[in-house]
């Protein structure tokens, strides 16, 4: 009899936390006047979910994520740069290709459709990517494609409870101010956690085979 009092209480744990990281990414976010602090505030909120996800839940939350902002203020800024002048650019690309009558540049639409699809996927994996390893900037982004393209099923699962979410959201409103960024990022969080095992799992063969 005291399982569904002990759900309950654990239920409610976990509203709270991700309410909490929630309102935090708002916060800092704000804070940074949003240009300057979305994108650290969001490496932040990915650094204690992906505590979560490896199973640490007792994590101390506010000072995991503002370490986390401090540390990562400059490069996720970096990042943050490097992704909007992609994005701003693949824009300006698809304007033209909209407004052209020209063949060769509406049988250029097909490239860029591949090129969006990986711009998508880039956006999704870097924060992962740069929590989980201990990499360079290059290697964060030139790692986040490779693993995305070793991981299409995660790719599938990530794309499906994205869209998911969104319609979570739009049926009741209220839900994404106070979990919108937590829970989007638990999700790809979780998604792209298991495309990192099984990377790392592949590295582990190889590295066996070649000490053979």
């Amino acid at each position: 009899m005291n399982y569904v009092p002990v759900f309950i209480y654990r239920v409610c744990e976990w509203i709270m936390r991700f309410a909490f990281v929630n309102i935090l990414w708002i916060f800092f976010s704000a804070m940074g006047l949003v240009a300057f602090g979305v994108f650290p505030s969001t490496i932040a909120m990915f650094t204690v979910i992906r505590q979560w996800v490896k199973g640490e839940v007792d994590i101390k939350i506010f000072k995991t994520f503002w370490e986390s902002y401090k540390k990562d203020w400059i490069k996720g800024n970096s990042i943050g740069v490097i992704l909007v002048v992609i994005g701003y650019i693949i824009y300006i690309e698809s304007k033209i290709i909209l407004v052209s009558t020209q063949p060769l540049v509406q049988f250029s639409k097909y490239p860029f459709l591949v090129l969006v699809l990986g711009f998508t996927f880039l956006v999704l994996y870097i924060f992962p990517t740069y929590v989980h390893y201990q990499i360079s900037l290059v290697q964060v982004f030139k790692n986040s494609l490779l693993i995305a393209l070793v991981s299409p099923l995660n790719n599938i699962v990530l794309a499906l409870s994205l869209v998911l979410l969104y319609y979570i959201f739009q049926i009741v409103p209220p839900l994404a101010f106070f979990f919108g960024g937590s829970a989007t990022a638990y999700v790809i969080m979780w998604a792209c956690y298991q495309g990192f095992k099984e990377v790392d799992k592949k590295r582990e063969k190889l590295k066996s085979k070649k000490e053979e």
